[in-house]
């Protein structure tokens, strides 16, 4: 059983980042700039996915931790921490169990894909200019 979950996890997440690649490497696509940043930086959205998630999804619970949409601002940080004991994919983003997501955002554009911590399955993130 763990086998398969590590293979599931290891799908999810080249999906995802074949997903982003070839949104990257499409001319006709906006390409949003991204910005690691330490987990010490103030975040203007800022997400938790509790301890027993995938067990509760497991049961078949209805999951919505993050919504399956959400704009945000050039120059605006989201930050994912997960206390799960399973990694989750939110769009593009994979987020290891015990780990923490910061992301900055440098330039305008949509990143999509698949979400495990929201019950559309999922997450969709729009970076838009300042006003």
């Amino acid at each position: 059983m763990k086998r398969w979950r590590f293979a599931l996890a290891v799908t999810l997440a080249l999906t995802a980042g074949l997903a982003l690649g070839a949104t990257l490497l499409n001319d006709d696509a906006p390409r949003p700039g991204l910005s690691a940043e330490d987990d010490d930086v103030r975040a203007d959205y800022d997400y938790v996915i509790p301890s027993g998630t995938g067990d509760r999804i497991d049961a078949g619970e209805r999951i919505d931790i993050l919504p399956a949409e959400l704009q945000v601002t050039v120059g605006e940080t989201i930050r994912i921490t997960n206390d799960d004991t399973r990694g989750h994919v939110v769009g593009v983003f994979y987020v290891g169990a015990g780990e923490t997501l910061t992301q900055s955002f440098t330039a305008p554009g949509v990143l999509s894909g698949e979400c495990t911590v929201h019950s559309s399955g999922v997450f969709t993130l729009s970076v838009v200019e300042a006003a």
